[in-house]
């Protein structure tokens, strides 16, 4: 299996130029990483179906669909990729700051974003008022306080892009972890179950459906918001 990072955010937010970055410092000096764009000459989705190119002798990052619900990829992607020969090692949001800060209904799309990933890039941060971003910075330290955050400058060029592709996972996801269900548990001496319990592991929040297919969270379509963007 070779390794895959996961470039996920809105359409428009300099993804392709963060994977670009990432694919030539954060691995080491002469290593080639591959740029895996969505559409043609890279992967694609089809009736939930993830289609990636097979993997070859490098490591790689894909793009994901930045006009599409990034949970749906995230699943698809998740069950394509071992087919393909790719094992998904890290998952990097791009957080485009101006676009949520004029719309902020986009809150929950980018929160499912951060959910998935073991790094946030956040972009364009001198276009919105420092109030709000250290609002934002303060909901990241409280609901995603174990992903790593890094700024990308107005310049261009991140501080420490190695950081954000190695390490240990650092997700709130589980759905990518090694886990046995027992894991998942918490037992100890003092707490031990009285009735018979099913060693099932837990599905994603974010994959839950309810009976008739609809997800249990709801995450809104980012189409309008581009649109109003002119993207």
């Amino acid at each position: 299996m070779r390794d895959l990072c996961l470039v996920l955010g809105a359409a428009g937010s300099g993804r392709r130029e963060v994977a670009e970055e990432l694919a030539r410092f954060a691995w080491p000096e002469g290593r080639r990483v591959a740029v895996i764009p969505h559409g043609d000459g890279g992967w694609s989705m089809e009736d939930g179906v993830a289609r990636l190119p097979r993997a070859a002798d490098a490591p790689a990052l894909l793009i994901s669909d930045g006009r599409r619900s990034q949970v749906d990829q995230m699943e698809a992607l998740i069950a394509a990729a071992p087919q393909a020969g790719w094992a998904i090692r890290r998952i990097v949001a791009v957080i485009d700051l101006p676009l949520l800060h004029r719309h902020p209904e986009l809150e929950p799309w980018f929160r499912s974003c951060l959910h998935f990933a073991d790094a946030a890039v956040l972009v364009r941060r001198w276009e919105t008022p420092n109030a709000w971003l250290s609002e934002f910075q303060r909901m990241l330290a409280d609901d995603f306080r174990t992903c790593l955050v890094a700024f990308l400058p107005k310049a261009g060029g991140l501080a420490r892009p190695a950081e954000l592709v190695e390490g240990e996972p650092r997700r709130a996801s589980l759905v990518l972890d090694d886990l046995d269900a027992v894991d998942e548990m918490e037992f100890d001496e003092d707490n031990l179950p009285d009735e018979p319990f099913d060693l099932v592991r837990k599905t994603d929040p974010y994959f839950l459906r309810d009976a008739s297919g609809r997800r249990d969270i709801l995450v809104p379509d980012i189409g309008p918001a581009l649109a109003a963007e002119r993207r």
